[in-house]
């Protein structure tokens, strides 16, 4: 029976879907009828396809191939019509006992609209879901590319944006990747008013008592003055204020 199973099935095949040659046959069935996936352990491949073709069809006499476990015979039943193997096999007897000479299984009418509503929802699914799929890594891989880029974004405009970077007699705001930047959250430099500055004897040094300039050494061990406190650009060391002697030391004031 298995055989005339074969043969009833590749002949509804070609009626059905007017598939006329063995490749067209089999390749039908694997890829467009068949429901099992191809991890299932009852998946057919295009190669056992076209062997059961060959075996049963073209009766060749040295193709070697497993028959259809229970799965795959109920399967190709249903899909001539019959509710599963052992249906098939009953009525075939039925019909070919009542038909002397007659030895070809009458093939039913196509699925109930029930059951081709059902196959053509799965197939349908089969072609929507990897699509979903798709589309859920590509969102997945654009919102983690939109995670970073904001995080990024975040980090340059606020987290990185507190340096500064020292330009000939001043300071100036940079990015905190900038080479040579420092953290201006550290010092709290004032830097519209920070400038490097030459002293001369005619300046005022002190404004009520209060020095109106501070000092420190470069990495030379030069001193130079600068118009707010802060730290030395060079050296990173905190300035100190201005005193009298270091006036005096400089030449800048006589006393």
């Amino acid at each position: 029976m298995i055989k005339q199973l074969f043969i009833d099935f590749f002949n509804a095949i070609e009626e059905r879907e007017f598939k006329t040659n063995k490749n067209a046959k089999t390749l039908f069935w694997v890829n467009e009828l068949q429901e099992a996936d191809y991890n299932d352990e009852n998946y057919i491949g295009e190669r056992k396809a076209k062997r059961y073709y060959e075996k049963y069809i073209e009766e060749k006499k040295d193709v070697s191939v497993k028959a259809p476990n229970n799965y795959q015979r109920n399967f190709i039943a249903e899909y001539l019509g019959f509710e599963d193997f052992e249906d098939f096999k009953k009525k075939s007897f039925e019909e070919n006992s009542s038909t002397k000479g007659y030895n070809k299984t009458t093939i039913r009418e196509k699925p109930t609209a029930e059951k081709e509503l059902k196959t053509n929802t799965k197939k349908t699914s089969e072609k929507i879901f990897p699509f979903i799929l798709k589309f859920k890594k590509q969102f997945f891989i654009s919102s983690v590319f939109l995670l970073v880029l904001l995080f990024t974004y975040k980090y340059i405009l606020f987290e990185n944006s507190d340096c500064i970077i020292w330009k000939k007699n001043h300071f100036e705001t940079t990015t905190c990747t900038t080479k040579g930047a420092i953290k201006n959250e550290l010092y709290n430099i004032d830097i519209g008013l920070f400038k490097k500055a030459t002293l001369t004897k005619d300046m005022e040094f002190f404004t009520n008592g209060k020095p109106n300039y501070w000092y420190g050494s470069n990495k030379d061990g030069k001193r130079e003055f600068f118009t707010a406190r802060g730290i030395h650009p060079e050296t990173l060391k905190e300035l100190a204020p201005i005193t009298r002697a270091i006036l005096q030391s400089e030449g800048l004031l006589n006393e």
